[in-house]
């Protein structure tokens, strides 16, 4: 739906996001060791080089021996077995002969004909007397496989260990080099450079002039990026001057997949920022959604393929913004799916906003039922941040669907995405 607000067309966010997400298209892969690869997303699945196990091996300190052998195995009529030696981790599995009984140490490989690892502390070993080798005695029998980690059980060589668009963590890597893996594709990192910008903002101290602020959006935003997989080029700081910001773009674009600046994009005397996107040639997308807060948000593609969302100054509607049009952006030039929000039972009767999308601070619990229910904390504006520092989600109320009472259904998501 197109509404126009202050001579300017107001689209919704569904809109938006469409129109946003259509645009982009994965960054190009590389190849990095991995060392260099936690956090980085696959290019294209990965596959193992290696069989894991390599070889069948045991699972636990014992005796190596065949099942057969301790068929007649029973507490009061132990079999009695001799044993051939020792077989370390690290050494290779000896040939055996006849009945042989092998002690073995965790991880290392099960000989050829044998087919059971018996624990040590399920027989009693003898040691051998007048010239014969030492003996166990088992006291019940054992079945083919048991305790041997057999080979490939986990892996086997060419099975895909990791997808496509998938997000590195350390249990990947450990996969990874378990299965020879040395080095990994992956979708380079979004290189996202941030403008804050307004006469007011000051970014050190207490004893602030008369009408300075402390700039908190260059913190968040410089906390925030590393953690969705980019690379914050430059955080620098800007006044509401015309000529600075088209310098500040222009430097900055150059070596930035994506542009973020904070302030100036709504309708006062001092909000530059977009006649200043389209005097350099950017093509404006969408500039004002029917959300809040944050609805004078900007979206534009620079000369040369840049992109830049324009985040409006309220640090609430810098937050909104970065959760719901940013990261989905960083998301899809790094290959990942997108989020799906999931419901959850409104604990209280929650106000509508007409036609305006409402992203609420809100706290989230399962109660002792197992239901998921929702909470929308108290202080709403867009300039105050105490309500984030207690929310641990986002609760949506959707537009144009009026009053929810108790009991409702309200989308959620997590205050930022899960890795």
């Amino acid at each position: 739906m197109l509404t126009v607000w202050q001579d300017t067309v107001v689209i919704s966010y569904a809109e938006a996001l469409h129109l946003l997400l259509t645009r982009i298209t994965v960054l190009p892969a590389r190849r990095v060791g991995l060392a260099g690869a936690s956090g980085a997303v696959t290019a294209s699945a990965i596959a193992a080089r290696l069989s894991v196990p390599g070889f069948a091996n045991a699972a636990m300190d014992g005796y190596a021996l065949r099942a057969d052998a301790s068929r007649a195995a029973r507490v009061g009529a132990p079999v009695e077995l001799p044993v051939a030696g020792l077989i370390a981790a690290g050494a290779p599995a000896p040939r055996v002969q006849g009945p042989d009984v092998w002690e073995i140490l965790t991880g290392a490989p099960v000989p050829a004909g044998l087919d059971a690892v018996v624990p040590l502390e399920r027989v009693t070993r003898r040691d051998g007397r007048d010239g014969t080798g030492p003996r166990i005695l088992i006291i019940e029998p054992l079945r083919a496989g048991q305790n041997i980690r057999q080979a490939g059980e986990d892996f086997e060589r060419g099975e895909t260990v990791v997808t496509p668009g998938t997000r590195l963590g350390p249990h990947h890597l450990m996969g990874l080099a378990a299965c020879g893996v040395d080095e990994v594709p992956v979708v380079r990192a979004p290189r996202v450079a941030v403008l804050t910008t307004g006469n007011e903002l000051t970014t050190r101290g207490a004893d602030l002039a008369p009408g300075q602020i402390r700039d908190a959006n260059g913190p968040y935003l410089r906390a925030l990026l590393p953690q969705l997989g980019a690379e914050l080029t430059t955080l620098a700081l800007a006044t509401d001057s015309a000529a600075q910001l088209r310098e500040e773009l222009q430097a900055l674009a150059g070596g930035a997949d994506l542009v973020l600046t904070t302030g100036g994009i709504s309708a006062g005397r001092l909000d530059l920022l977009p006649a200043v996107v389209r005097e350099l040639g950017g093509e404006v997308l969408f500039h004002k959604v029917a959300i809040r807060p944050g609805k004078p948000l900007l979206h534009a593609r620079l000369p040369g393929g840049t992109l830049l969302f324009g985040l409006p100054g309220n640090p609430l509607a810098v937050a909104v913004g970065m959760r719901f049009f940013v990261i989905p952006a960083l998301r899809a030039l790094q290959g990942l799916a997108q989020e799906a929000p999931l419901p959850a039972v409104a604990a209280e009767a929650v106000r509508g906003r007409g036609a305006l999308r409402f992203f609420a601070k809100a706290c989230l619990e399962t109660d002792a039922t197992g239901q998921r229910r929702v909470r929308i904390l108290p202080g709403q504006e867009s300039f105050r941040i105490a309500a984030l520092l207690r929310a641990n989600c986002w609760a949506i109320v959707p537009e144009g669907v009026g009053d929810i009472p108790a009991g409702g259904l309200l989308e959620t998501l997590p205050l930022y995405p899960e890795m």
